[in-house]
């Protein structure tokens, strides 16, 4: 939060008089700002709703819209760490407790911290494609290879993309604007999937990155973000809020094509009864 405050006080002399109405209004009242259209904004401090849009244009942003989600998230990071200086963690907990306890604190900041927006946007995404790709960080290829296979079972035509291979060339080359590439990029970040990155907006195909920060290096080349972050101990990383996050799409996707999903998943069990998989 401090850092948008920041922003905001460093562009302050360059405000015209009715933008810095707007600015004084965000520095008493930044919740009201952040749960208020911008037309709400502009009549309490009398000015246009679209001197609100230029305000925010002025600070870097794409609109009204983008400065409020980001507005939103950094208070509620802010409540999160209110309220976990606010209640240490208890001297008789064991190391293990502990560690389950940071766990389940990277899924209640995903919680208060996750664009919901851009979450179903991206299962729109996904759900439309002609075809789907997912690729990674080699750090990150199970989490890629995980969520690859649900896809593939659940919708088809899902195909994992592994730079280095003779099949990646061939994937460059298909791909279109009616393709979705799914990238995991979370540190550390390689140039070969930034690369990939590139490669795959030249293309016109939509790309949505899984990173651990709305600006990591992969989130530029990125039509989506779904920023979740990565809580890491003894420098080990848990992907555990990763992994809440997947499966929430996934069962978003659920019910968006259920028709579909239960179709292909039928299809999967009546193999594995034929090949007599399981005991």
């Amino acid at each position: 939060m401090q850092d948008l405050m920041r922003n905001v006080s460093a562009s302050y002399k360059e405000f015209s008089s009715g933008q810095k109405k707007i600015a004084d209004l965000f520095f008493r009242e930044p919740i009201f700002i952040a749960f208020s259209s911008a037309l709400e904004v502009g009549k309490r401090v009398e000015v246009s709703e679209s001197t609100v849009i230029r305000w925010t244009q002025k600070l870097g942003y794409k609109g009204y819209t983008e400065f409020q989600h980001t507005l939103q998230r950094k208070l509620a990071e802010e409540r999160l760490n209110t309220a976990r200086q606010e209640q240490p963690a208890a001297a008789d907990q064991s190391f293990l407790e502990n560690l389950l306890d940071a766990d389940i604190t990277s899924i209640l900041k995903l919680k208060e911290t996750i664009n919901e927006e851009n979450l179903l946007q991206a299962v729109d995404c996904i759900s439309k494609s002609d075809k789907r790709y997912v690729t990674g960080n080699f750090f990150d290829f199970g989490l890629a290879e995980w969520f690859g296979g649900w896809l593939g079972s659940a919708l088809g035509n899902t195909t994992m993309m592994q730079p280095g291979t003779a099949a990646y060339y061939g994937q460059i080359g298909e791909l279109g604007p009616q393709d979705t590439v799914i990238a995991f990029a979370f540190p550390r970040y390689t140039r070969t999937l930034m690369d990939t990155l590139k490669q795959a907006k030249r293309k016109g195909a939509i790309v949505i990155v899984l990173t651990d920060r709305e600006d990591s290096p992969a989130a530029k080349h990125a039509d989506l973000v779904l920023a979740v972050s990565v809580n890491a101990n003894l420098n080990i990383d848990s992907y555990t809020a990763v992994h809440a996050l997947l499966t929430s799409v996934m069962r978003f996707l659920y019910v968006k094509e259920h028709a579909k999903v239960k179709e292909k998943l039928a299809q999967l069990e009546a193999a594995y009864t034929d090949q007599d998989i399981f005991i």
